[in-house]
């Protein structure tokens, strides 16, 4: 004999089971998000992904997000970003005998950090500068992006 009880009770796991891969799913699917840059002609010359990056250390929160965009020439990671000091620059196909220039700037404008690279991963501590927003801004030849760094 079924036990009325006992079908409801399976009904309504199998369908939290359920509605439980779908915001999994979709979790997924919004994590890696795209934008594009066009020039005035409305060629793409850029595109930014949004991808997470699983922490190993304790101390550091499980996910936070690495933000990468590919210009013509070469293709430009940051993360941590939001961060509590730590960043990390990673420029990738930048052409044999050309360099990037890397220029961290405060809002107002101030100079705090510029480094010449060949690529390659370069890292930023910010530690000792106040929580805020701060501008990131790579220069290779005739291309050059800017992100916005949150310091914690």
């Amino acid at each position: 004999m079924n036990c009325p009880l006992s079908t409801l009770n399976s009904q309504l796991s199998t369908l939290l089971l359920g509605m439980m891969c779908l915001m999994c799913c979709n979790e997924i699917q919004a994590q890696n998000q795209a934008t594009y840059g066009y020039d005035l002609s409305g060629n793409r010359v850029r595109r930014v992904i949004e991808l997470p990056l699983r922490s190993q250390s304790a101390e550091e929160p499980a996910e936070q997000k690495v933000f990468s965009e590919m210009l013509k020439d070469f293709t430009v990671r940051i993360y941590p970003n939001p961060t509590k000091g730590d960043l990390t620059v990673e420029i990738q196909q930048l052409p044999e005998g050309k360099t990037a220039e890397i220029r961290l700037y405060s809002m107002s404008g101030s100079l705090i950090q510029q480094k010449t690279v060949a690529g390659g991963a370069e890292h930023f501590n910010i530690g000792n500068q106040p929580a805020g927003i701060y501008l990131l801004r790579i220069t290779a030849g005739d291309s050059s992006t800017e992100w916005k760094i949150i310091k914690q």
